[in-house]
């Protein structure tokens, strides 16, 4: 089974230049992505480029140059090595908040302190540790769609994919039941800023987040909790690290586990819309859900961009000298839709024979942390979703617009009528 019913949207047959390459993320880059990046991926795989910070960065977007540089210890992390690059950063802008509100955290460390944030969260995000959380991740998504009305629009990214992702994350971390509502705030306002340019509102609910932790971190401080937040803080406080650090840690694990995750969700399903055959296939057969999702992953992954990199000292790649301190980010989803890498890169396939090749969680020391709940989830929601509503379809002709922003690559909103459900 081979689908190739592409949406115009996701598939990038040919490629388009951008208004201007040398800042291409204006309308041409929102309204299609791929097109953008394959244009790059051609005539500049490393490209120096404007960012709508106000930052300049290298951007590499060819699967071998972005897969050596995930690996290349002179591409470093530390923020603090180079603050002359992030000089021109408005600070005042949402994007602004959320770097100074990260601080100290897994993506922007190096060894050996990468290494201890990583110690003390990886073992609960293992595949076993992750595999045991399936029955309570299935009851949260039994529960959410018990609640959506099945013959009328509702908004499956907002009502189900984004509650699912904050859910999961809260109740792993521990965060209490009573501020879960807090967290999914400050998930919707992000993803629907580019509509309301609510600012302010986003920026209050961050900060809101960010006091709830600080003092989630202060309580376990002063006394013992079994969970992942006292876990955190114990073994951080015990090596030395601030209170704001650990705050800063747990904070970009949640943003990262709620936005990708629900993201990643979303695409999926529309996805398969667009993909009859896919669909009949992942909803006659469950067994084949999982390397659908991994080609998915591939094909439609949430992160456009890797974490941030420094060039520690002058660097080549592709030919191309990158100077020493240089801001890089490596396109996994340009890697992802290489034809050097993947036969008929821009066509859906779920009998892909190197289906798991992808480079959509990174790889490397920085590979994501929560690869593994990130694929529970969505196989969990995603499985459940296609075999309990059969009739599920898109609410309308409207044009599914994707999110604003360069790093991450998901919609505004997916309004989907799910249709009668059938008994399970």
């Amino acid at each position: 089974m081979n689908p190739t019913n592409d949406s115009t949207e996701t598939r990038a047959a040919e490629s388009r230049c951008p208004v201007d390459p040398r800042a291409p993320f204006g309308d041409t880059f929102h309204e299609a992505p791929q097109a953008v990046l394959a244009w790059f991926r051609e005539h500049r795989p490393v490209a120096e480029v404007a960012l709508p910070n106000g930052l300049r960065a290298w951007m590499l977007t060819r699967d071998d140059d972005v897969r050596a540089a995930l690996g290349d210890p002179r591409m470093i992390h530390d923020t603090r090595r180079f603050p002359q690059t992030l000089r021109g950063l408005d600070w005042n802008s949402p994007a602004g908040d959320m770097i100074s509100a990260y601080g100290r955290n897994l993506s922007s460390a190096d060894a050996p302190e990468h290494d201890r944030y990583h110690a003390t969260v990886a073992g609960t995000f293992t595949a076993r540790r992750t595999q045991e959380l399936r029955p309570r991740v299935q009851e949260i998504v039994n529960a959410l769609l018990d609640r959506l009305p099945t013959d009328e629009p509702v908004d499956l990214l907002g009502r189900f994919a984004v509650p699912l992702s904050v859910g999961v994350m809260c109740e792993l971390v521990g965060v209490p039941e009573t501020d879960h509502p807090d967290f999914l705030d400050f998930v919707r306002r992000t993803v629907s800023i580019d509509d309301d340019l609510d600012i302010a509102g986003l920026r209050t609910s961050a900060m809101r987040t960010f006091e709830l932790l600080t003092g989630y971190v202060a309580d376990r401080a002063s006394a013992p909790h079994k969970d992942l937040l006292g876990e955190v803080t114990t073994q951080l406080r015990q090596e030395g690290s601030s209170d704001e650090d650990v705050v800063t840690v747990l904070y970009h694990l949640l943003v990262a586990g709620f936005d990708t995750t629900g993201a990643f969700i979303g695409n999926m399903v529309r996805g398969l819309l667009d993909h009859p055959e896919a669909l009949a296939a992942v909803r006659e057969d469950p067994a084949r859900l999982s390397s659908a999702v991994e080609e998915f992953l591939r094909f439609d992954g949430s992160a456009r961009m890797g974490v941030w990199r420094f060039a520690a000292q002058d660097v080549e790649v592709g030919g191309q000298l990158i100077p020493a301190g240089s801001l890089v980010m490596v396109s996994l989803a340009a890697a992802n839709r290489d034809p050097a890498r993947f036969v008929d890169a821009d066509r859906l396939d779920l009998e892909r024979g190197d289906i798991g090749g992808h480079v959509a969680f990174g790889r490397g020391r920085h590979r994501c942390t929560g690869a593994a709940l990130a694929r529970l989830e969505t196989e969990v929601a995603v499985g459940t979703l296609v075999r309990r509503h059969p009739r599920l379809r898109i609410a309308s002709d409207e044009t599914l617009r994707r999110r604003a922003v360069v790093t991450l690559n998901g919609l505004r909103r997916l309004p989907v009528v799910l249709g009668t459900p059938v008994a399970e």
